[in-house]
């Protein structure tokens, strides 16, 4: 592992620029702003997986996740493990919010799916939105994940934004859930607007967040926003900004 977390971005930030034909020259715009690596979602430029692994190096970017379907991942022959080995990715990731109340008959599919990217080499992270903050009993439905689940073939990649909406503190829920985040998606939220806000503007404390991933192991920050005051890209660069200004970036 790094001496520090490294700074990431999840695609769906930048959807409406990933277009087969714009897909290449954004890709090149966020590795110039400075990001070290990229979270795929669905979308692959058009290119094949050796095409793309070509691509990524190239611009000295790392794969740092692809998010797919869990019907896509219960497939073994399905192309997304050629994309994520292709590309050097360590994880496969896939969120079920809108499915919380299926969630006893999800459970065993999430483990099947985290048991068969295993011997691939992969592992199968969780991302949860604030939707799994529903009570399930006594539980909410990700602690129930949580504990439900073999830790070493289910692990996650916690939202901070989506904790901070759902009432938690992200860095104290954080703690619960040591040694199986090796993924945090740094989305900054305005409690007081209801909003996801550019970071900074909103709860987050770059800095902490750093420090607290690197006490955890974590290794990959992995910016995600999908409301910009300006556009996705100027968004984007105030995370750069605030993610320099904290130390986690040269």
């Amino acid at each position: 592992m790094s001496s520090r977390p490294r700074l990431g971005i999840q695609l769906y930030t930048v959807r409406d620029l990933t277009g087969d034909d714009l897909f290449q020259s954004t890709l090149t715009a966020l590795a110039a702003l400075g990001f070290e690596g990229v979270e795929f979602a669905w979308r692959y430029g058009g290119m094949q997986p050796d095409e793309l692994a070509a691509f990524l190096r190239s611009l000295g970017l790392a794969c740092c996740g692809l998010h797919v379907q869990l019907e896509e991942l219960l497939d073994p022959e399905h192309i997304v493990y050629d994309y994520a080995r292709a590309c050097g990715s360590p994880y496969l990731t896939t969120s079920l919010c809108s499915r919380v109340e299926e969630w006893e008959d999800l459970l065993p599919q999430v483990s099947k799916a985290a048991a068969i990217a295993r011997p691939k080499g992969l592992q199968f992270t969780y991302h949860n939105h604030w939707q799994e903050f529903a009570r399930l009993g006594e539980d909410y439905a990700l602690d129930v994940m949580r504990k439900q689940t073999d830790p070493d073939l289910v692990q996650f990649e916690l939202d901070l934004g989506w904790i901070k909406k759902a009432g938690e503190e992200p860095l104290d829920y954080w703690h619960a859930y040591r040694g199986r985040v090796p993924q945090i998606h740094l989305r900054d939220y305005d409690i007081e607007q209801d909003v996801v806000c550019d970071i900074g503007c909103g709860f987050m404390d770059v800095a902490a967040v750093a420090k607290q991933a690197l006490a955890m192991g974590t290794e990959w920050l992995i910016y995600e926003q999908d409301a910009y005051p300006v556009s996705p890209l100027a968004s984007a660069e105030v995370c750069i900004r605030q993610c320099r200004a904290a130390g986690l970036l040269p």
